[in-house]
């Protein structure tokens, strides 16, 4: 399995048997096609979500928390409590579209046919650097040293408990996030991979067999395109509380860092609080980063398809069979070009990336008027 390439889908077990543990994926066995545990894995799921909140809440409690909670400006608050709230709806959504069977069945059965059309099943990944679990161990690593380095400084200013740090940071649905978008990259760069095979085998594609192999290949096309109907269903309410997380993650760092600046009590930590809020914006930025671009790459490997058959029945002759065959498919085609979006709200390309930025700098400079304001009432008190 782990020697297996991105081009046989059954290369994905370890990491859908990993991300279980999780609830980001189902208690489901594709081996024998039944699922396992379902309502037991149910009560497992809301159980964890009740446990986090519950540590959250426990760990709010803490006296030092509550005595600097008035210290905090209302824009610290409010970003604060927005964060959290952000993390948890995340957690809450990927707990409940794990149980969505039928659609992570219809997923992965329309992946092992379009395997088994193009010949990729037990296709092995020949160049070690480009192992998936090679590049997923080592992103884990990182995120993990930069989520212990970020807690390490948080601990040594504000003098609370690592563990009590973990929570209120939220720090572990921060982890289930990172898995999330992990996840949403690995399938976006599956598919992707087929439409390329697809688009390959279309150019190489033999005239004298255009009709049977065009059929074979509008079908896959189509499969994928379900596909990506069936994406748009389990993850597109995760996508927009990432894109959420992202901008608000941001704008909390930049308010920290601007705070910083005005509070002579914290300008000695100003060091501290700049590479942490460093550290944050790798993360955010990586989990946003490797959902859009892969998703804005696939959508135009999947419009390539339709113009290579456009450019194909230029080179044969016109009223032909293989023409009106071309002709045919070519039309079916153009109703299956992948479509990604956020569930049904938006479509996902890279043009997000420039929104998603313009959006945090008006919330900044209306948190730095915010702060402004409130300063200004305090030192004319």
């Amino acid at each position: 399995m782990f020697t297996l390439s991105i081009k046989d889908i059954n290369f994905i077990h370890p990491l859908f048997n990993y991300l279980r543990i999780f609830f980001i994926t189902p208690w489901y066995d594709f081996h024998e096609n039944h699922t396992c545990r379902l309502q037991i894995s149910k009560i497992c799921g809301v159980a964890l979500i009740v446990l986090k909140i519950y540590c959250i809440v426990y760990s709010a409690n803490d006296d030092i928390v509550v005595n600097s909670i008035p210290k905090q400006s209302i824009t610290q608050k409010f970003i604060s409590l927005g964060v959290l709230c952000t993390l948890i709806c995340l957690d809450v959504v990927t707990v409940i579209k794990s149980w969505d069977i039928e659609n992570w069945k219809t997923l992965f059965t329309n992946l092992q046919t379009v395997d088994q059309k193009l010949q990729n099943v037990d296709d092995l990944e020949k160049s070690v650097w480009k192992n998936f679990y090679l590049s997923f161990s080592t992103k884990q690593v990182i995120f993990l040293l930069l989520v212990v380095y970020q807690m390490y400084i948080l601990s040594s200013t504000t003098q609370l408990s690592p563990i009590k740090i973990l929570f209120l940071t939220g720090s572990v649905q921060h982890f289930v996030e990172y898995l999330v978008s992990i996840l949403l990259n690995c399938l976006v760069q599956v598919f992707k991979s087929r439409y390329k095979d697809l688009n390959a085998r279309l150019v190489e594609i033999e005239k004298a067999h255009i009709s049977r192999e065009m059929k074979n290949l509008v079908q896959s096309y189509r499969i994928l395109s379900e596909n990506v109907h069936i994406f748009n269903s389990l993850f597109g309410y995760q996508i927009i509380l990432i894109m959420f997380h992202f901008g608000i993650e941001v704008v909390n760092g930049l308010n920290s860092i601007f705070i910083s600046f005005v509070i002579s009590d914290v300008q000695s930590y100003y060091g501290y609080i700049l590479l942490g809020s460093a550290c944050v914006f790798i993360v955010m930025m990586h989990n946003l980063l490797i959902i859009i671009i892969p998703i804005h790459s696939t959508t135009q490997e999947g419009k390539r398809f339709v113009d290579l058959c456009a450019k194909l029945q230029e080179e044969v002759s016109e009223g032909s069979c293989e023409a009106k065959s071309l002709s045919k498919w070519a039309t079916i085609s153009q109703q299956y070009v992948p479509d990604f979006s956020a569930a049904g709200f938006f479509s996902i390309n890279k043009t997000l990336i420039f929104t998603v930025v313009g959006n945090v700098a008006t919330y900044f400079i209306i948190t730095i008027q915010l702060n402004e304001s409130e300063y200004s009432k305090m030192s004319k008190v």
